[in-house]
């Protein structure tokens, strides 16, 4: 685990919302895709990261289960898929992003009421094969590509929804890595105790919050006892060193809003992980981590 988990959602989002800010809701995909009352089994979009933003192989799509293939041109970074609710702009959100993660609680509750997150992953490495991931584009409207990491971002690309929900299918996955809330309205997570440590992975934020994944390989003998302590020396410092028991192994994923779900591929050492999220609680203003959203569990 990296020190920049921590901050990773604090850094990520205060630059992608100078993008949002500086975008006025003005930036479009490249290309076009014809929008068929046909039958479709499959759909994939492929997301090319540059400097001025993601090119898309198509901007216009039929609603319906979407996979996105993430590809490296001369830029690297974190892509993630949004929509914005009526009446909320891409300009607040921006204004938003930057509060929510200096703990300002109206801010998070903002963005909680009126963006909806469907996920995302990591631009792969320069000479890596492509990442993927995929989710169900669930009504018309327009959508907006971020690049979520970075400096300096680039501003979001525009994907169009138009027309009727398409039944279409996405790849069967073999784990899964859930939120939920417990009995006391807490935010956890929801694993078997292994999952594969490569394949495809499931995410449905069965909670009340946003919420991403920081999968992290850590030692065989790590204990919750071990994370507990490490929150409670290191919670509010965004400077915290990673704990001993962190190994360098590891990725993470975009955000996904409640009552929705995607899919991720991944390929990891077999090994022992934790899952964390750092998205910030609309109750205190912490990072989830922080409040003890964590789970150990084995990829075998």
């Amino acid at each position: 685990m990296q020190t920049r988990y921590r901050a990773a959602a604090t850094v990520l989002l205060l630059t992608a919302s100078a993008g949002l800010a500086a975008s006025g809701g003005a930036a479009e995909a490249s290309g076009t895709h014809h929008v068929t009352a046909r039958a479709a089994k499959t759909l994939t979009v492929t997301l090319k990261s540059t400097k001025s933003g993601a090119k898309l192989s198509t901007s216009t799509i039929r609603p319906g289960k979407t996979l996105f293939k993430v590809v490296r041109g001369n830029r690297g970074g974190s892509l993630q898929l949004l929509r914005l609710k009526s009446g909320y702009s891409l300009q607040k959100a921006g204004s938003d992003f930057g509060k929510a993660f200096s703990g300002n609680i109206d801010a998070i509750k903002r963005i909680d009421r009126n963006i909806v997150f469907y996920g995302g992953i990591d631009v792969p490495a320069k000479g890596a094969k492509p990442n993927f991931w995929g989710t169900d584009v669930d009504k018309a409207g327009t959508y907006y590509v971020i690049n979520t990491g970075g400096r300096s971002a680039p501003p979001p690309s525009v994907l169009k929804a138009k027309g009727t929900h398409q039944k279409r299918a996405l790849p069967a996955t073999g784990g899964y890595v859930n939120m939920a809330d417990d009995s006391t309205g807490a935010n956890v997570f929801r694993t078997p105790k292994s999952d594969p440590h490569r394949g495809w992975m499931k995410t449905a934020n069965h909670a009340k919050e946003p919420h991403f994944v920081v999968l992290n390989q850590v030692k065989r003998s790590t204990t919750n006892s071990d994370v507990n302590d490490y929150i409670a020396a290191s919670a509010g410092d965004p400077n915290a060193p990673p704990p001993s028991w962190a190994l360098p192994a590891g990725t993470e994923t975009g955000f996904v809003s409640p009552g929705h779900s995607f899919v991720w591929k991944y390929s990891l050492p077999k090994g022992k992980y934790i899952s964390m999220c750092f998205w910030p609680s609309k109750k205190t203003g912490m990072p989830h981590f922080d409040m003890g959203m964590y789970k150990l569990f084995i990829l075998k």
